[in-house]
């Protein structure tokens, strides 16, 4: 069945019970059923905003945390949004020296290997050549924000230079530049 299928049956449920649908209770738990079911384009009451944030300031995407409140995309977006929230990115490489305990994270395998070897280079197989040529190892996993250990180095793309985590809150966004 499809969400607009299974939300009709609790609305046809809801409006045998009160009368009409405007009269059910907004936090009645079939109700908030349908608002999740089929989400509109704006923040619901019932999302809980304190756990969002949360999930946000730890690094996770708005999709997962969509998922793990049970509520859209777009409602968390729009929230996000509404209230000038910013997302971190997904780190998707780490890059660890072999002579010593140095970890570097990055989301472009080719700015993080051009800030470390101090050249320009073209793509991301180069990349991964030349830092192991130079004693380093690369792993491609995903990478959030809280799973950085603090005193490691990252960078992003509009980053021209490696940076050091401090705590959750010392993610640099582009606007900081």
């Amino acid at each position: 069945m499809t969400n607009y299928q299974q939300a009709l049956i609790l609305i046809r449920k809801l409006e045998k019970r009160f009368g009409s649908i405007t009269n059910v209770p907004d936090d009645n738990p079939e109700m908030r059923e349908i608002h999740r079911l089929l989400p509109l384009d704006r923040p619901s009451k019932d999302v809980n905003y304190e756990r969002v944030c949360w999930l946000n300031r730890r690094g996770y995407s708005v999709a997962h945390i969509a998922q793990v409140t049970h509520h859209s995309k777009a409602a968390i977006s729009k929230y996000f949004s509404t209230y000038n929230i910013k997302s971190k990115q997904i780190f998707k490489y780490q890059v660890k020296s072999n002579s010593s305990k140095a970890a570097y994270y990055g989301t472009s395998l080719i700015h993080l290997a051009s800030l470390l070897l101090h050249k320009r280079i073209s793509n991301t197989a180069t990349a991964e050549r030349q830092l192991n040529m130079r004693g380093f190892s690369v792993k491609k996993s995903f990478y959030i924000w809280y799973q950085i250990p603090d005193g490691a180095y990252y960078t992003l793309k509009y980053l021209d230079h490696l940076a050091v985590k401090n705590g959750l809150d010392s993610y640099i966004y582009e606007e900081d530049c």
